[in-house]
């Protein structure tokens, strides 16, 4: 059990107290928060976690972006069109410009055309990751 639980009953009623219009009330109510956390053997930065997370320093950095993946035939060819052609070969420039006129419209690759899209996609570094 952490601190804070053994008196989050307590902070909840008082919590909503600090909405007041009366000045008075809002610091009374704030100090009686902070006695509320102090007998839990806390304060109002522990509070703060508690909503919020550690802060950011002690937080994990968040995961690397995972690399893009098109979501059809089309937008494989024109990712490496748009951002690969210069590693491309003369025969593998044709062949995925007329598979980009062939699929635009959702049509699909052969098992050997598939296949040949996968091999320059995960040679220009499209499949990594």
């Amino acid at each position: 059990m952490t601190a804070l639980a053994s008196v989050s009953d307590r902070l909840g009623m008082l919590i909503p107290l600090l909405a007041s219009n009366h000045d008075g009330e809002v610091v009374a109510t704030a100090r009686a928060i902070s006695r509320t956390l102090a007998s839990a053997g806390a304060d109002w930065h522990d509070l703060a976690s508690a909503v919020t997370g550690p802060p950011a320093q002690q937080r994990e950095p968040p995961p690397p972006p995972r690399p893009w993946q098109p979501t059809s035939w089309a937008d494989l060819c024109s990712v490496i069109i748009c951002c690969h052609s210069d590693r491309l070969s003369t025969k593998e420039d044709t062949f995925v410009n007329d598979m980009s006129r062939r699929l635009v419209l959702g049509g699909e690759p052969t098992e050997k055309q598939a296949k040949w899209l996968r091999n320059i996609w995960a040679r220009v570094g499209g499949g990594a990751g």
